[in-house]
Formats: structure tokens, C-alpha cells, sequence
């Protein structure tokens, strides 16, 4: 193509793309002839070169010298993607056209505005005393929101345990808290060395132990006595009563709370709490005038002073161990007959299909059948699944005898 000035010029060809391209241009070939007064040896041919495309048509031709109208401009925006500026514009920039073309940038996406109050604490409350003490447990310590909340209102401890097992669970003792008792009753792993898969709680001394940790604790009722004396030789042999204790048998088991009542068994007492004892007693004694004295009644009413609340948090203790130990003993109680009632009606499920089959396989050939003894032990209702499993295994081995 030659324009007005007799340069010849093409356009190349754009292959189309999905976005538009960076700039519109063309390629402008030189076509004069060398002329004027300077010789053809000081003329310099001016190169081809790439010139933007101001001008770009539109859809209908328009005459030289019309300005260019808002269609257009419009049309020249949608075809380079970019903002033109009008000539009659008062804006001291006017490289517009020749600016680099830039992606449209992604519309951002609106994030929800959650509702800024969110659920009444007394809601919480209100949901949390129905939930079980065991869940509320595991909330409190995957939760943060839920330990602060837990530990900011401890009644909630005992809402649950009276909603989940009523009067059948004994009251805790002075010495324990709610959440205490929650985890004496339904928390694992060990109180002292954290073994993982700890889970028998000693009512008698208020801890969850292992058995070795609970054996390095304790001490037998005769090495207690030869530590309890003061520092001048003083028996003090009477404060053994008030000690919390647990009997162990000649296995070195714990059987339950003290103090044992036969040979064979042996009394066992926390070995912190002698040497705690024998301490208060001494401090005691040096701020007590009753029992410095030498007048026996004055010895014995400060004596008696002293015993007095420690007899009755040990009985306290004792009699809330007992009624713990009874509780568990019906739940164990409870959950075997269970079982056992699962495992019969297993049994009768069982025994009712095979009768069912094609041949049939009688009670006798299903009781020599090793698939069949392992299925009934299993402490689940019967279903079909649980047929469906049995059966190929069943017809295999009742035909193999």
C-alpha cells in the first residue's frame, strides 16, 4: 500500500489470539529516489522501519481532515485494549496509544462477612450441659475457646455429670473439683511417668497410675511405721489412721481401699503423705503449748486437734473409694451382660440362616467350624453383613469335614 507521500507501506498480518495485542503496527518501506543538492554518496537512505498505527478504520470509511469521532475511539479501545485519550483532551499526556497493553485484572472476589456477634455464652452454656463429660474433656484440650470457657465456668463440669449418669454416680469429695473428677474418671495415660494407654484410676489415693509408678509410690504399713517418729525417737504411730490407704494381695496387686483386714492382704500407704504427716506434726507441735506440756489432757485435746480433720477426710475418702469401686464394678457388670446378650443373639442369627441353606449346615457341623466360634465371640448385633461375610467361609469349611 503507498500513501499520501508515495511511501509504500503493509501491514502484517496478526494472527488472532484471545487478548488483544501490545501494540497495532505496520511496516514502512522507502520508495523515493535520492534527490537534492547533497551527492547519492552523502545521502542516506533511510531504512524500513515500524510505525504505530494512529489511525485505525473503523467499520465505515471516513473522509481526510473529519476528526475522529466517540465511535471511533471506541472502536480503537476495543481493538488494542487500552484507554484512548481524545484529541481535545487537556491532558498533558498524550502517549496513550503508546502504552503498553496490560491484562484485565481479576475481579476480586467478595469474601462473606460473617455476623459480628456471634452466639450468646449463655447459648454455649445451655448446648455444653448436655454434652458428655468425656466429649467435654477432648474439647478442652483440642479447643482453646472451649478451655477458657470450661475453666471460667466449672458448673458446667457438674451439669453434665448429672445430666449424662444422675444420682447413680457417686457425689466427689471435698478434696476433688469437677473437672477432676471428670478426668479421674474418663481421661487416659498415666499422672505421672504419661504412659499413653494408663486407664485404672486408685479411688483410694485420688490418682491415675501405672502399675509401676504405682508400686514406687506406695509403701507397706510396717515400713510406714518405722518412719513415723520424731526427730528424739517419739512414736507417732497414732497418725497412721490418718492416712489415706489401699491394700495390696501377696501378688502385689491393688485389690481396693484400705486398711486390708486379713494376713494375707497388705496395707499400703502413699509414702509422700508419711513424710508429709510427720512434718505437720512437728511444725504443730512447735507452735502448739498442749502438747509440750506434760498435764495428759491438754496433750490429748491438742492431739485430738490435730487428727480430727485429717480422721475425716481419710473416712471421707474411704467412703467415697468404696461407693467409685461399687459404681464400676455394676458398669463392668452391666456392659458383660451386654455383650453376652449381643453374642447370643449372634448365635441364634447364625444358626437360623445356615438352617436356611441349600444343603443346610446343622448347629453341629457349625460349632466344629473356626470361622463360626470367632464370629459368635464377636460383642456386636448380627446383620446381613455380617452373614454375607460368614457364609462363604462357613460352606467352605462345613464341606472340607
Amino acid at each position: 500500500m503507498v500513501n499520501a507521500k508515495n511511501v509504500a507501506f503493509k501491514v502484517n498480518k496478526q494472527t488472532p489470539i484471545n487478548q488483544g495485542p501490545l501494540q497495532a503496527y505496520g511496516t514502512v518501506i522507502n520508495c523515493r529516489k535520492p534527490g537534492g543538492k547533497r551527492g547519492p554518496r552523502e545521502q542516506k537512505e533511510v531504512r524500513s522501519h515500524h510505525v504505530l498505527l494512529a489511525n485505525v478504520e473503523g467499520t465505515l470509511k471516513r473522509k481526510r481532515g473529519e476528526e475522529e469521532g466517540p465511535d471511533g475511539a471506541q472502536a480503537l479501545s476495543t481493538l488494542l485494549g487500552i484507554e484512548v485519550i481524545p484529541s481535545g483532551a487537556s491532558s498533558p499526556d498524550r502517549s496513550a496509544l503508546s502504552r503498553r497493553w496490560q491484562p484485565p485484572r481479576s475481579i476480586r472476589s467478595r469474601k462473606l462477612k460473617l455476623p459480628s456477634k456471634g452466639v450468646d455464652l449463655d447459648c454455649w452454656f445451655i448446648i455444653l450441659s448436655f454434652s458428655d463429660p468425656a466429649q467435654l474433656l477432648e474439647m478442652r484440650s483440642g479447643i482453646p475457646s472451649c478451655y477458657y470457657f470450661l475453666r471460667d465456668n466449672p458448673m458446667l463440669w457438674k451439669h453434665s455429670r448429672t445430666y449424662h449418669y444422675g444420682s447413680d454416680l457417686p457425689e466427689p469429695p471435698s478434696e476433688l473439683t469437677e473437672f477432676q473428677y471428670a478426668d479421674l474418671r474418663h481421661d487416659r495415660a498415666c499422672m505421672s511417668c504419661k504412659a499413653p494407654n494408663t486407664r485404672k484410676t486408685y479411688w483410694a489415693f485420688l490418682r491415675r497410675w501405672c502399675k509401676t509408678c504405682l508400686q514406687s509410690r506406695t509403701i507397706k504399713e510396717h515400713d510406714a511405721l518405722a518412719i513415723l517418729r520424731g526427730p528424739d525417737g517419739e512414736d507417732l504411730s497414732f497418725l497412721m489412721p490418718c492416712l489415706p490407704s489401699g491394700i495390696f494381695d501377696s501378688w502385689g496387686n491393688f485389690v481396693g481401699v484400705g486398711p486390708a483386714s486379713t494376713h494375707a492382704l497388705k496395707t499400703v500407704v502413699l509414702s509422700k503423705d508419711v513424710h508429709k504427716i510427720v512434718a505437720d506434726y512437728l511444725e504443730f507441735k512447735a507452735k502448739n503449748e498442749g502438747l509440750r506440756s506434760e498435764d495428759p489432757v491438754a496433750r490429748i485435746n491438742a492431739l485430738r486437734l490435730f487428727t480430727l480433720s485429717r480422721k475425716e477426710l481419710v473416712d471421707e475418702r474411704q467412703a467415697f473409694a468404696h461407693k467409685m469401686e461399687a459404681w464400676e464394678e455394676t458398669i463392668r457388670n452391666e456392659r458383660s451382660y451386654d455383650y453376652s446378650a449381643k453374642k447370643s443373639a449372634r448365635k441364634t442369627y447364625f444358626q437360623k440362616k445356615a438352617a436356611e441353606l441349600s444343603p443346610a449346615i446343622s448347629v453341629r457341623e457349625m460349632e466344629c467350624c473356626p470361622s463360626y466360634r470367632r464370629a459368635i465371640a464377636i460383642p456386636k448385633e448380627p446383620n446381613n453383613t455380617s452373614w454375607l461375610q460368614l457364609k462363604p467361609k462357613l460352606e467352605k469349611e462345613a464341606a472340607e469335614l
